[in-house]
């Protein structure tokens, strides 16, 4: 129990470290047209994370096998996807349509 705590306060860390460095690196217009391309429906978002965790997943599983480190395979997939969730949530808009709008007709 005391290991899953420890890789899961390490992975929150990795999600939000990765989640301000790709919000800081990629500009929002980018990241806006990334999110609308790849995860404009729900269910392409479902089929692409999926896809995504399986493939990272087998590729590590790949490679922890080769080189008898098959015990961190668990620890490293996660870490992976916890950089790949950083990422997906950096992409998600965080102002709306109108949000421009609203906050020139609040000035006074």
């Amino acid at each position: 129990m005391k290991n899953f705590l420890i890789s899961a306060g390490v992975d929150a860390v990795v999600i939000l470290f990765s989640y301000y460095l790709f919000k800081t690196v990629i500009p929002g217009p980018a990241r806006h047209k990334i999110y609308e391309k790849f995860m404009s429906s729900m269910a392409k978002f479902i089929i692409y994370i999926f896809l995504l965790a399986a493939i990272i997943t087998g590729v590590t599983a790949f490679i922890m096998y080769r080189t008898r480190y098959i015990s961190y395979l668990n620890i490293i997939s996660a870490g992976l996807m916890s950089v790949i969730v950083g990422f997906v949530v950096s992409t998600v808009p965080t102002r709306g349509i109108g949000d421009k709008q609203n906050l020139e007709g609040k000035k006074v």
